[in-house]
């Protein structure tokens, strides 16, 4: 099991999940979380499940992450600092701009006017910002153009995991993360 912590710009913790890792292949790592597994606010005040499965993709060394979706959106692109890894903790800064790609083909970024809000608020140096911006042009234009791993590759992993490795990672997360929890979305 993965344990993912979250954050927001700075370094301000917001959530805590786990999930299974699926694989690894040239595009990064492989991760599934189970429709029904547990997820909490990283101060403990609320928690909940997730209410549909889905798979992210980590790549090493970039500034965006990618999850994968059977419903609208069906491919999530956040924008994010280079993720860190520690043993089995993974841990993401998210920088506010996202890329969606909806089931028919729409491809939109999200977050725009949050994303400058933040960069004043918490002074987000200027190196970052502007890598954050070129990282979504680019991104978005491959997610248009479906090209790898926004296209086939994406749905393929999300295919294999659906059809037989759900229930184990539920089986698994359920038996480390017990915690009680309500039915709150959290993507």
């Amino acid at each position: 099991m993965i344990e993912i912590h979250s954050f927001k710009w700075p370094r301000r913790p917001t959530t805590v999940a786990r999930a299974c890792l699926l694989g690894e292949d040239g595009f990064g790592r492989w991760l599934g979380i189970t429709k029904g597994d547990a997820w909490r606010a990283a101060d403990h005040s609320h928690c909940g499940v997730f209410e549909r499965s889905f798979i992210k993709l980590v790549p090493n060394g970039t500034f965006w992450t990618a999850c994968f979706n059977v419903a609208d959106p069906v491919v999530d692109v956040d924008i994010v600092l280079p993720v860190q890894w520690s043993d089995d903790t993974l841990e993401e800064i998210d920088l506010e701009l996202a890329i969606l790609r909806a089931a028919n083909g729409g491809v939109r970024v999200r977050d725009r006017e949050e994303f400058e809000r933040v960069r004043e608020a918490w002074a987000m140096p200027r190196g970052i910002a502007v890598q954050a911006v070129a990282t979504c042009e680019q991104i978005c234009a491959l997610v248009e153009q479906g090209a790898e791993p926004f296209g086939n590759v994406g749905r393929m992993w999300l295919s294999r995991f659906l059809m037989g490795t759900g229930a184990t990672c539920l089986a698994e997360a359920a038996a480390v993360f017990a915690a009680p929890a309500e039915a709150v979305s959290s993507q």
